[in-house]
């Protein structure tokens, strides 16, 4: 539960993929002014908006067939569902690095149990079989985060990278995200997504990661990065040794250029340590201060020093992009043929704070294979409440 607690003491002062050869051509079709589909049931409900994928983006079909299905070679985009509720106490959910249970596929996410994710479609698993059409989706999902919103709500965030692909008479489908809140307020948001090349993976998206080179500095054909999580405006939580901040944290790169931004969709190749597949976290490179493995043009930073997990510091300016969790890509809903890579983290570790200082200072930049570069920066505040598990209350 969110608390505003005068005497609240806050923690630290205040607080590879193997190469895929040549890339198919996907090409998008033109963006439909006033296309998108949003839907608030209730005045009172929750405001929930689905920020990945968007209106009119394209997804590959992925490989997957029936009875033949691909771990690796799936669609390869990622869901990500913001809900902004009215009050501290009305939505629970259950901060997590993982909230993922496929064995409760269907039935309410015990970690977020308002939230239903719907898919107008069949979709074809790993191991080659169905998942029908408007199935609840939400125990698919692999992290949560949250943020604090202005006011008496806060915004809670939940991702996932999908794994599964399309049938090939499949050629658009629309993603349906319902969050209900404590009194029985329903909160909804639509996204129309076009389906092409079946047979073709997400990874077939992006160019295989390799090593990349520039000057670091802003390009104006460089990829368009976006910094979509936390929300503008909101507060972070620090986090505490014990309980992290579980900041919720979203970036987007459009590949501006056409040069192609490296990325392992799927995270499969890296075995030091070895992730599932589906997640894209490479946590080896830290010892090096070496960038994800995955995503090698991807620099994420904070102006603060941040505790991981297991104790280590990341001094402040040290790329924390090893960290991320997921990432997917889709043909961008413009109309130009390019890529949009999104990709997220939750911050499982806490913001170590020099005296006086009260803000954090994100950047996330992003070097393409031509070695332009785009970048975006945004500062938030110190929320008064701990650490992100005490923004919500428990399920």
């Amino acid at each position: 539960m969110r608390v505003h607690i005068t005497q609240l003491i806050l923690i630290a002062a205040a607080a590879t993929a193997a190469c895929r050869g040549d890339q198919p051509d996907i090409a998008a079709p033109a963006t439909q002014a006033g296309s998108r589909v949003a839907k608030e049931f209730d005045s009172d409900g929750p405001r929930v908006r689905i920020t990945s994928p968007v209106d009119d983006d394209v997804v590959a079909g992925g490989e997957g067939q029936l009875n033949a299905g691909s771990l690796t070679g799936g669609s390869g985009f990622t869901i990500i569902v913001q809900t902004v509720t009215k009050n501290a106490t009305d939505v629970s959910a259950n901060e997590s690095t993982n909230i993922r249970n496929t064995a409760l596929l269907g039935q309410p996410n015990p970690n977020f149990p308002g939230l239903s994710v719907r898919i107008d479609a069949d979709m074809i698993t790993p191991d080659g079989t169905i998942i029908q059409k408007n199935t609840d989706l939400s125990n698919l999902f692999n992290t949560l985060g949250t943020d604090d919103s202005p006011g008496d709500g806060v915004t809670i965030w939940a991702g996932w990278h999908v794994l599964e692909s399309f049938p090939d008479d499949v050629k658009s489908f629309t993603i349906t995200a319902t969050v209900r809140d404590a009194q029985g307020h329903i909160g909804s948001d639509v996204v129309r997504v076009k389906v092409d090349k079946h047979g073709t993976s997400g990874q077939a998206l992006t160019p295989a990661p390799t090593t990349v080179a520039g000057d670091g500095l802003d390009d104006a054909d460089g990829p368009e990065v976006a910094l979509v999580g936390p929300r503008d405006p909101s507060s972070v939580a620090l986090g505490t040794d014990a309980v992290p901040a579980f900041t919720f944290f979203q970036v987007s790169a459009f590949d501006r250029s056409g040069a192609g931004i490296g990325v392992n969709e799927n995270g499969d190749g890296i075995t030091a340590p070895a992730t599932p597949v589906g997640l894209i976290r490479d946590p080896a490179q830290f010892a090096s201060a070496g960038p994800n493995r995955n995503f090698p043009g991807f620099v994420f930073t904070f102006d603060v020093d941040f505790r991981r997990a297991n104790g280590v510091i990341v001094p402040a300016g040290q790329n924390l992009g090893p960290a991320f969790d997921i990432a997917g890509s889709t043909v961008d809903h413009r109309g130009s043929g390019h890529v949009t890579t999104t990709a997220s983290w939750v911050a499982g570790g806490r913001f170590v704070m020099p005296a006086g200082k009260t803000s954090v200072t994100v950047t996330a930049r992003v070097t393409d294979n031509a070695g332009k570069t785009g970048s975006v920066s945004r500062t938030f505040g110190v929320s008064p409440v701990a650490n992100g598990q005490l923004l919500t209350p428990q399920p």
